[in-house]
C-alpha cells in the first residue's frame, strides 16, 4: 500500500494505491472538507488505505510512505505527542491487529509516485471520491479515436455507424479497404504495402517535459511540482532514450591543441647521476622525445650543463630535424636559463 496526503493553499487531499502481488490496483483519492495540518492529512490517507485492505480481506500488508514521522510513529520507534495525532494512532493501531503481519517502509517522495499522482489528481479536479480497479482486459495502450473507430468495428463485425446513410457507408468500405485488423491492433497499408499501426494523436509525439507541462495546463490541471513530475516521467520513457537524436557534443571544456606536426615539440629530461660511472667517465644522459613520431635522441655525458645542453639541442635536434616549435621541459636549471632563451629567440 502507498499514501500520500498533503495540506496547501490549493486544500486537503489525500490518495492511496492498494496493489496486490498479482498486479491489481486499487487507487482512491479524495478531498478533504476540513482544515487539517499536512500530518494529519498523511495520517488520514493511511487510515483509508487500512480500510480499504480491510474491505478486501488483506492479512498480509506493506506500508509505503514519504513521510518519515507517520511510519517511524507507527512503527514505534518515535513517540506520538501531538494532541491532534493521537486519536489517528490509536485507531491505526486496534485496524493493524486485524492483520497477520504489517511493515512499514519509508520511501523518498520520487518513490511515492503512485498515491502522489492520485492525490494531486483529486486536489486539482475538486472531484468528489473516486475508487476504481484494474481491468481484466488487456489495452495495448493504444486507444482508437472516433475516425479509426467506425473502420474498427466494420472490419471486425461488417457493421455500420447507426443512422449512416449510402453515402457515408460507401466512403466507409473505401476507406476500409486500406486497413487490416490482426485481432484488437488495427494497421493500414502503406504504398509499399508496409503495415502500420494506428494509434491515438495522444500517442503521436514525445514531448519534452516543458511542452508537456504546457499541455497539461491547457486540458485545465495545475500542481505544485508539475515540471519536476514531468521531467521525471519523460526520463523514463524508453523510446525516447531509443531513438533520440544524440548530442555528440563533448560534455567538458574543449581546450585547443596545436597541429600533429612532426618534429614541432620536443620533450627534454636528464636522467642521473648514474652509478657506476662508465670507464669513460660519463654519468649524466640527456634525452629528447618528439611528442608526434616518439623518435628518441639520447647523448651520454660526464656532466650536464648549460653549455653542453645547447650544443645537444643544435646538434642533434634542430640540425637533424629542423626548428623545432616547442621544448617541454622540468625547468632545471640548466635546461631553463639564459643560453636556452637566446637559442628559442
Amino acid at each position: 500500500m502507498w499514501f500520500d496526503g498533503v495540506s496547501n493553499l490549493l486544500g486537503n487531499g489525500i490518495g492511496v494505491v492498494l496493489a496486490s502481488p498479482r498486479g491489481q490496483c486499487f487507487p482512491f483519492s479524495a478531498r478533504l472538507g476540513f482544515d487539517c495540518t499536512n500530518n494529519m492529512a498523511e495520517y488520514e490517507a493511511y487510515t483509508m488505505g487500512i480500510m480499504m485492505a480491510l474491505e478486501h480481506q488483506v492479512k498480509k500488508l506493506k506500508v509505503f510512505g514519504d513521510s518519515a514521522l507517520i511510519i517511524y510513529q507507527l512503527h514505534g520507534e518515535w513517540e506520538t505527542r501531538n494532541a491532534k495525532l493521537v486519536p489517528y494512532h490509536d485507531l491505526i493501531k486496534e485496524m493493524i491487529e486485524s492483520f497477520d503481519v504489517v511493515t512499514f517502509h519509508h520511501v523518498s517522495r520520487e518513490e511515492n509516485q503512485m498515491a502522489d499522482s492520485r492525490r494531486s489528481r483529486n486536489l486539482i479536479s475538486h472531484g468528489t471520491n473516486k475508487r476504481g480497479a484494474r481491468n481484466d482486459y488487456s489495452l495495448h495502450c493504444e486507444y482508437l479515436s472516433n475516425e479509426y473507430f467506425d473502420i474498427k468495428k466494420y472490419l471486425a463485425n461488417g457493421e455500420y455507424p447507426e443512422g449512416a446513410s449510402k453515402n457515408s457507408k460507401r466512403t466507409l468500405r473505401r476507406l476500409s479497404s486500406i486497413f487490416f485488423l490482426s485481432g484488437t491492433i488495427l494497421y493500414k497499408r502503406s504504398s509499399d504495402m508496409i503495415l502500420l499501426r494506428c494509434v491515438d494523436r495522444t500517442f503521436d509525439t514525445h514531448a519534452n517535459e516543458h511542452a508537456l507541462a504546457r499541455k497539461i495546463l491547457r486540458v485545465g490541471y495545475y500542481w505544485t511540482n508539475m515540471e519536476s513530475d514531468c521531467y521525471q516521467h519523460v526520463r523514463r520513457c524508453v523510446k525516447c532514450q531509443t531513438y533520440v537524436d544524440h548530442i555528440n557534443v563533448a560534455p567538458f571544456t574543449l581546450h585547443s591543441l596545436t597541429s600533429p606536426w612532426t618534429f614541432s615539440m620536443w620533450g627534454i629530461d636528464m636522467i642521473g647521476p648514474i652509478e657506476p660511472n662508465a670507464s669513460n667517465g660519463h654519468r649524466f644522459i640527456l634525452v629528447a622525445i618528439d611528442y608526434f613520431t616518439k623518435s628518441v635522441e639520447a647523448a651520454f655525458y660526464p656532466n650536464v650543463t648549460r653549455s653542453i645542453v645547447v650544443r645537444f639541442i643544435k646538434r642533434d635536434i634542430i640540425c637533424r630535424y629542423s626548428l623545432l616549435a616547442y621544448i617541454i621541459t622540468d625547468n632545471g636549471t640548466n635546461l631553463n636559463n639564459k643560453m636556452m632563451n637566446e637559442l628559442c629567440k
